[in-house]
């Protein structure tokens, strides 16, 4: 071999090399179990926002399963948050508060408070609310807590659990720009629901249609069944009490557009509920 093609054959290896030496190493793949762990809780969450709750609840119980065994514990909780928000929306309330009791790291505390405040609720224990609305002011109490919003609209649910309808309404509409802000849709949909219920409570049925009316419209948005069904009961008890001309085939028409939508959806209890008011508004 010729000494000027030995010294390219040189020059061409000590560039290679620098290549190598300059170009950081790949990283090493994950884990094929955190792999399945990730993409568990990943189809979890794509199956709650599709509304399809009972298979969100067992994938974020898988998720959690699976986070154990790794022994990340902040992502098994994370995963059991999750999936008591699930059992939550299936109407399992106290399998929901024990899951969401569960959690025991600090930065999940309010978010895992929030759930059990709301289970509780669900659950009519309006007393065992207090103590952890007290807590959840603490840790949630300055403006720039991200679950504000949340937290007065559960304030707001508590107050009208106990009959004060004045608290009822100024934590409500104290949420609604909180909530508006972090584009909250769900919530927004909830609050207006609550201040309805709220105005029909003081006779302002005109606010209270209005109201009503504005959840229905964001529930629709959103395609969720339940919450319209039980817009269109709302809106037949504020038709009812309106006592205006032609208020009782108002009545009835929104009755029958919420048993129609809980029989289709197979919300068997609200389709009773629909059917009970459809009876009494036509005596």
């Amino acid at each position: 071999m010729r000494r000027a093609d030995l010294f390219c054959l040189q020059l061409l290896a000590m560039s290679l090399l620098l290549v190598g030496c300059g170009s950081s190493p790949k990283p090493p793949p994950e884990p094929r179990l955190r792999m399945q762990a990730q993409e568990v809780e990943t189809i979890g969450a794509r199956r709650y926002a599709q509304g399809d709750y009972s298979a969100a609840a067992r994938h974020f119980a898988e998720g959690a399963r699976l986070q154990l065994s790794l022994d990340d514990a902040a992502a098994a909780s994370r995963n059991r948050l999750q999936q008591a928000q699930s059992e939550l929306a299936l109407g399992q309330a106290q399998l929901a508060l024990e899951h969401a009791s569960q959690v025991r790291e600090d930065s999940l505390q309010v978010q895992a408070l929030l759930l059990q405040v709301q289970a509780q609720l669900t659950l009519g224990r309006v007393d065992a609310v207090n103590p952890l609305l007290a807590r959840l002011t603490t840790l949630c109490g300055s403006a720039s807590c991200t679950e504000r919003g949340r937290l007065l609209l559960l304030q707001a649910r508590a107050a009208w659990a106990g009959g004060d309808v004045a608290l009822t309404l100024g934590q409500a509409e104290a949420a609604l720009p909180i909530l508006r802000a972090q584009q909250e849709e769900r919530e927004i949909a909830n609050a207006w629901r609550l201040i309805a219920a709220a105005r029909l409570k003081t006779a302002d049925t005109v606010a209270a249609l209005a109201a009503a009316r504005t959840a229905l419209d964001i529930d629709r948005q959103l395609a969720l069944p339940e919450k319209i069904a039980r817009d269109w009961l709302l809106i037949g008890d504020i038709e009812r009490r309106a006592g205006k001309a032609g208020a009782k085939s108002e009545a009835q028409s929104a009755y029958l557009r919420a048993q129609s939508v809980a029989q289709a959806a197979g919300l068997q209890e609200l389709a009773k509920l629909a059917t009970k008011a459809l009876m009494e508004s036509s005596q």
